[in-house]
């Protein structure tokens, strides 16, 4: 007797982490990463702006791929605490003048906020950076957490077998206001859940 083979867990990071899906605006379309380049390259620098879990650092990765896909140098940091504040400096002062340098973190370089961008203009080097709040930067890219957006991810990923449907995705939502991430591992969850009890 053949068993049904349930399909592993499409929520799992390894689908979900930053590179592994394109960016994809509020509403759930695909956004233009390289018009949204041009458009840097025009103001020479930008933020990526929105709460946790918004797709910030999703974008900052294609970005970066695409940036480097035209030959262009990047130095690509993600600043986890404030004690790589130095880091991201670095990164700045050893960057390629024309080079473009992306920080994943904006807010961790704490004081040195301002020194970042001072040694960029002078290096004549592209600063992007993610923030969840504003960072002064002219021209800005907002990030927001929506059903639309939710539902494209999960479009994207691998199938779930018919084990998650439209309701999961608003309830996790609910639970999780504002906060792809976090609605994702939710999903993740009652993926797991469902699984088990298909198989007992």
């Amino acid at each position: 007797m053949k068993t049904h083979v349930l399909p592993r867990n499409p929520f799992a990071t390894r689908h979900t982490q930053p590179g592994m899906l394109p960016p994809l605006h509020a509403t759930g379309q695909p956004l233009d990463v390289r018009r949204l380049l041009a458009a840097i390259r025009e103001h020479g620098a930008a933020s990526i702006e929105g709460p946790h879990g918004t797709g910030k650092s999703t974008l900052l990765a294609a970005l970066t791929r695409v940036a480097r896909d035209e030959g262009t140098h990047v130095e690509a940091v993600r600043l986890r605490t404030g004690r790589d504040a130095f880091a991201g400096v670095r990164a700045i002062l050893g960057a390629e003048p024309g080079g473009i340098v992306c920080l994943d973190g904006w807010e961790m370089l704490g004081v040195f906020t301002w020194v970042a961008r001072q040694v960029a203009w002078w290096r004549r080097v592209g600063l992007v950076v993610t923030a969840h709040r504003s960072a002064g930067f002219r021209f800005v890219i907002r990030t927001s957490a929506t059903l639309p957006l939710l539902a494209a991810i999960v479009d994207r990923l691998p199938d779930h077998g018919g084990l998650i449907v439209e309701t999961d995705l608003k309830e996790s939502l609910a639970r999780h206001p504002g906060n792809v991430r976090e609605a994702l591992l939710d999903l993740y969850d009652r993926f797991e859940h469902r699984a088990r009890m298909a198989r007992s």
